[in-house]
């Protein structure tokens, strides 16, 4: 029963690595930082809400939301440092969101997934 555990967690650590990596990997390797403009601020039950407005080079205007915030770092009309994938210019972040390198997202893949391996071994040889 431990070793289904285990798969379980570790498939659990393995999806959530693997969505990060798959996220942030672009932005890591090939982001551009840009300027963006605050054009709203929005309440939802967590805090406030905000509307950034980025131009890519080459490509129109893009609006992302982040939030929230219990204390918003700027009002409407202020500025915020934005990065973005120039080959998809909607995936977008704030620098500070994103990893310093994907290293260690890829050790954890690496890591849970030979902990699903190994439990799914152990399942099929000492019987589920």
């Amino acid at each position: 029963m431990l070793f289904v555990l285990l798969s379980v967690i570790g498939l659990l650590v393995l999806g959530i690595s693997a969505g990060v990596y798959i996220h942030s990997g672009p932005l890591v390797k090939r982001g551009v930082r840009t300027s963006a403009v605050c054009v709203s601020v929005g309440q939802v039950a967590q805090g406030s809400m905000l509307l950034l407005e980025y131009t890519p080079r080459d490509g129109p205007a893009r609006q992302y939301t982040v939030g929230p915030f219990v204390f918003p770092p700027v009002k409407v009309g202020g500025r915020m440092e934005v990065v973005y994938d120039p080959k998809r210019p909607q995936e977008v972040s704030l620098p500070e969101r994103l990893p310093k390198s994907t290293r260690g997202l890829v050790m954890t893949m690496t890591v849970s997934g030979a902990v699903v391996a190994a439990g799914v071994v152990m399942a099929l040889t000492y019987g589920w």
